[in-house]
């Protein structure tokens, strides 16, 4: 019996791409923690040190990484919030929900106000890289962003919460919390990204089309590797995934959608 059976082209580059999308995924998170880390230094001296043991992660051994934990390991279990956030940040390239388990130890009660702000971000920044919206949500909707001092700072938490916002039914309110925070401010460069993939987000569940473009469009033109990040993810908007392929296609990191045919 003969019969014909359709064969894509795009298997295995695609495959490649979802696993560059979780290593920007870590990229964009590790943006986050830098912002944090900076405002923590200002509360405490000795995160001095923590900023130290955190700089570099992403290019750090399986050595180097456990020589570090172990170093965070003391004032860890003393449940100190920076070396617990240090901790969580050297975790969660290799494994995101012991991220979320370490940071989940900080006492958000009886830590600073912009320190608990901060937490809560990280670990809703990690639940919706993990697709884990309704998580993220709730952390969002405790993060009080009057706490932070300057306009970066609550523009680094304004990111986190808009995403979460916009993905759990809230796009309208996540569209006008981001309208306070342009990302071609030089001042936000660092949050730039963070920004953008908020903006993406939140154009897509408000059925804004043309937002939604401009958000993914500008991604692009940074590295059209970030675009990775919507491919193959967990609760991402059909159609913020479908023009991301688009755009990768455009760019050639994903080939064009070739349909061949065999004979079986």
């Amino acid at each position: 019996m003969t019969g014909l059976w359709p064969v894509s082209r795009m298997t295995l580059r695609l495959a490649r791409v979802r696993i560059l999308a979780w290593v920007v995924l870590m990229t964009v998170l590790t943006v986050a923690v830098g912002v944090a880390v900076f405002l923590v230094r200002r509360n405490l001296a000795k995160s001095e040190a923590y900023g130290a043991l955190m700089a570099g992660g992403a290019e750090l051994t399986d050595e180097q990484r456990a020589e570090r934990l172990q170093k965070l390991e003391a004032d860890a279990a003393k449940g100190d919030a920076n070396a617990l956030m240090a901790k969580a940040q050297l975790e969660m390239e290799k494994d995101p929900r012991q991220a979320i388990a370490t940071l989940e130890k900080v006492d958000l009660e009886k830590a600073q106000k912009l320190v608990a702000a901060q937490v809560r971000a990280m670990r809703a920044m990690l639940h919706l890289n993990l697709g884990d919206v309704k998580d993220a949500r709730e952390l969002s909707d405790a993060i009080d962003m009057s706490k932070a001092p300057d306009t970066k700072s609550r523009a680094n938490l304004a990111s986190v919460v808009a995403e979460a916002w916009a993905r759990s039914g809230n796009p309208i309110e996540a569209t006008e919390l981001l309208a306070k925070y342009d990302a071609d401010d030089k001042e936000l460069a660092e949050l730039r990204i963070q920004l953008l993939r908020a903006r993406a987000f939140a154009g897509a569940h408000k059925n804004d089309l043309n937002a939604m473009r401009r958000a993914v469009k500008s991604l692009a033109t940074e590295s059209p590797q970030l675009l990775a990040m919507f491919v193959g993810q967990k609760r991402i908007h059909p159609l913020l995934e479908q023009e991301a392929k688009k755009q990768l296609e455009k760019s050639g990191l994903a080939p064009r959608q070739r349909v061949q045919f065999q004979r079986r």
